[in-house]
């Protein structure tokens, strides 16, 4: 009787702290992401003379753990959600908080919170993207340090 107590108390002493570390990921405060976007000469003037727009999309996810890998999408991650936002034809730095991140996943997750940064014209004046910028692909805890920059050009300029 004494045994099947102390194995019980143990798996019980287990699972409160699984269940702590899950919940200590939850309430982990998140940092903020900066996106500072350069564009080209021509890639400036082309949007201005347009009047077009710059859209900063990023896509949060992660790798499951052992106990949700059945909730991954198609690609083996968690969706944990989506932010876009929009610049001026300028360029400048678009500034991503949490609050579009899926929280009730996060403990979800194996090794913490990835994200993917991709970088294109809005499509408000011509129907396609104009644009051939850097993206960015990591974990949040690293590209939020500090502001991370994305260069970009038009897409004729590689052809000349």
């Amino acid at each position: 009787m004494r045994l099947t107590l102390r194995r019980y108390s143990l798996w019980v002493l287990f699972m409160v702290v699984a269940a702590g570390n899950g919940q200590a990921a939850q309430t982990r405060p998140l940092p903020d992401l900066q996106i500072r976007v350069l564009l080209s000469p021509d890639a400036r003037q082309t949007l201005v003379q347009g009047r077009e727009g710059i859209t900063v999309a990023a896509d949060w996810y992660g790798e499951p753990n052992a106990r949700h890998q059945s909730d991954a999408d198609e690609s083996g991650q968690i969706d944990m959600g989506r932010s876009e936002l929009n610049l001026p034809s300028e360029g400048g730095t678009a500034r991503f908080t949490p609050a579009a991140i899926n929280s009730k996943r996060l403990g979800w997750l194996k090794e913490g919170l990835r994200v993917n940064i991709n970088v294109y014209s809005a499509r408000r004046h011509w129907p396609d993207n104009i644009l051939n910028c850097e993206m960015a692909d990591g974990p949040l805890a690293g590209l939020a340090r500090k502001p991370v920059t994305l260069r970009c050009s038009l897409i004729s300029e590689l052809a000349g």
